[in-house]
This record gives C-alpha cells, sequence and structure tokens, in this order.
C-alpha cells in the first residue's frame, strides 16, 4: 500500500489536522492488518518499518502541531497585545484630540478677546486725537483771548496812566484857580474897606 507523502511545510493548521487523522487512520487500519495477518504485497517485505515510518511521520505531524499551536498562541497573544495597544493608541488620540480642540477653542476665544481689546485701543486712541485736537484748539482760543485780555490790560493801563496824568493837571490848575481865587478875594475885600 503505498502513503500520501506529507508535506514538510504545511500551510495551515487544518492541513496539520487532516494529515494527522489520515495518519492516525493509516496506522490504525496498518496495525488491524497486522493482526489479522493480512499484508499489501507492496509491502511484504517489512510491515514493522512501514509502521514505524509512519508513526515517525505522525510524530513529526504532532511537532508541527504544537509548534503551529505555539505559534498561533503566540501570535495571539500578540494579536492581544496590538489590540491592547491599539485601544490605548486610540484612547491617547482621542484625550489628544480633546485636548486639541480644547486648545482650539480657548486658542478662539483668546483671539476673539485680542480683537475685542485691539477694537477698545483703536477707539480709545481715536478718542484721545480727537481730545487732543479739542485741546489743542482750546489751548490756542484762551492763548489768543489771553493775548487779546493783556492787550485791553495794557490799554486800561495807558488810559488809566492818562486819566491820573489829566487828573493831576486838573489838580494843580484846580489849586492854582483856588490860589487866584483866594488872592482875588483878599485883594477884593481889602479895596471895599478903603
Amino acid at each position: 500500500m503505498s502513503t500520501r507523502e506529507p508535506s514538510l511545510t504545511p500551510d495551515s493548521e487544518e492541513e496539520l489536522l487532516e494529515q494527522w487523522a489520515f495518519l492516525d487512520s493509516l496506522v490504525e487500519r496498518q496495525a488491524a492488518q497486522l493482526r489479522a495477518g493480512i499484508q499489501d504485497t507492496e509491502d511484504v517485505d517489512d510491515p514493522v518499518a512501514q509502521v514505524d515510518a509512519l508513526r515517525r511521520d505522525l510524530d513529526r505531524l504532532r511537532a508541527q502541531l504544537r509548534r503551529a499551536e505555539a505559534a498561533r498562541d503566540a501570535a495571539e497573544g500578540e494579536a492581544r497585545r496590538s489590540r491592547d495597544a491599539l485601544i490605548a493608541m486610540s484612547a491617547s488620540s482621542s484625550r489628544h484630540a480633546a485636548e486639541a480642540h480644547g486648545a482650539r477653542q480657548r486658542l478662539t476665544a483668546l483671539e476673539q478677546e485680542l480683537a475685542r481689546w485691539r477694537g477698545r485701543a483703536e477707539t480709545a486712541e481715536r478718542t484721545l486725537a480727537e481730545l487732543e485736537l479739542r485741546a489743542r484748539a482750546d489751548h490756542a482760543e484762551l492763548t489768543g483771548r489771553l493775548a487779546e485780555a493783556q492787550a485791553a490790560r495794557e490799554r486800561l493801563e495807558q488810559e488809566a496812566a492818562g486819566v491820573a496824568g489829566a487828573l493831576d493837571r486838573a489838580r494843580v490848575e484846580v489849586e492854582s484857580l483856588r490860589t487866584q481865587l483866594a488872592t482875588a478875594q483878599h485883594g477884593f475885600w481889602r479895596f471895599g474897606r478903603r
């Protein structure tokens, strides 16, 4: 009886399981035939060697299956670790996204507040410029009025000086007239006594 040559590098765990089941059934058949005294003409020379070879193939396939199961367990563990890392990264990414969103909102609020303060500063600058213009105009007007008042005072002082001079001259003239009048009266009374 010819046996199917097992693959040394099976592609999957299912293929290993199929080969293992085939070899198990083949070994059981061979063992049953040996117990019954029935042998294939092809394997008459050394049936024990064939059974041993089949058992060795079976052991090899079992070892490959164990390695495949260990690799599968390792792959599952790595997949779990990768999944946990992905979940942690997703959570961290969500936190970072939320923080970035909050930072963008705070930045937008700060930019709006800055725009309001800029508007207030521009309004204050315009108001200050208007007040400065008004102050300059008021200063110029007050300076002109002060100059006019100073000139008027100087004119009044000059006029007062002229009035004072005229008053002094009038007093001198009055005194002179009084003196003349007194002299004239004295002469009149003296003339009457004669």
